[in-house]
């Protein structure tokens, strides 16, 4: 995962391992703060730097591969992500990684207009 700004406009960038039958479908959308600062499966509250909440949802997804005889981590970042470079994006927070559903909230200072680029190897936010 990687953070970016450029001009007026603020990346996120998600990376995804090459997997059988392709990359997870996603879903990307701004959500109010009682829905998006909600942990999955525990629905435990969570803390977030921002006043808007972009929520990013990947399925099927996982952080581990469980296909194997033993678990493999894919992802091995922090659950949380500053974004002291950023014009709008404030903090990236894991939200959820459980039963096959990844989320994200990408917490910024106010809702921002966004588009989003999918392909094989990831999806990149833009928002700004």
């Amino acid at each position: 995962m990687r953070i970016g700004s450029h001009d007026c406009v603020d990346r996120v960038e998600f990376a995804f391992r090459k997997t059988e039958p392709g990359p997870p479908g996603f879903d990307v959308a701004y959500m109010p703060a009682d829905q998006a600062l909600v942990e999955d499966g525990s629905g435990a509250p969570i803390t977030v730097d921002g006043t808007a909440y972009l929520v990013v949802r990947f399925e099927p997804a996982a952080t581990a591969d469980l296909s194997g005889d033993r678990l493999v981590r894919t992802y091995t970042g922090p659950r949380r992500l500053p974004a002291a470079d950023a014009k709008f994006v404030r903090e990236i927070v894991k939200s959820g990684d459980f039963e096959a559903v990844l989320t994200w909230v990408i917490a910024v200072s106010e809702q921002r207009p966004f588009r989003t680029t999918a392909s094989d190897s990831g999806l990149v936010v833009e928002i700004g």
